[in-house]
């Protein structure tokens, strides 16, 4: 029987300025995944990844651990399919609304913006996306569902 594997990218560079690489963390995450599959003698016929730059760079850097093992690994092929949705314009757009209606969007947004530092945000928007986007997903659920 035939196994799919998913894998999400490694860490990108959240909050810089080319947010689309992966950040020296990502870099080693992927490392690790590909040596971790090496030692276990995990094979693969085909790989995909989508066509962003820290998605095209976890598949090449897997696929370096093991051509650094002595092992095979396929050419990764690029599939528009996996390109993330367009998440900020989700948030830009449903943001305003979740804060003035949702009393824990309203407490991590007021956080967000207080945030002092590129770390401290990071954090506090890791906190916020996961709650917008469930708010906005049931929000879109309950829309689908009342117009039946």
């Amino acid at each position: 029987m035939g196994r799919l594997l998913l894998v999400r990218h490694g860490q990108a560079s959240f909050l810089e300025q080319d947010y689309d690489k992966l950040s020296s963390a990502g870099e080693a995450q992927s490392q690790l995944l590909g040596e971790y599959w090496t030692r276990r003698s995990v094979t693969f016929d085909r790989v995909f990844s989508g066509p962003r730059v820290r998605q095209r760079d976890t598949a090449k850097i897997v696929g370096e651990s093991y051509r650094n093992a002595g092992l095979t690994f396929p050419e990764s092929v690029v599939m528009q399919e996996f390109d993330e949705y367009a998440a900020d314009a989700v948030l830009e757009k449903s943001l305003p609304h979740l804060v003035e209606s949702d009393s824990r969007v309203r407490e991590l947004h007021r956080a967000f913006v207080a945030s002092a530092g590129a770390e401290e945000r990071r954090r506090n928007f890791q906190k916020i996306f996961p709650r917008a986007n469930a708010t906005t997903a049931s929000l879109i659920f309950t829309t689908l569902n009342s117009s039946r």
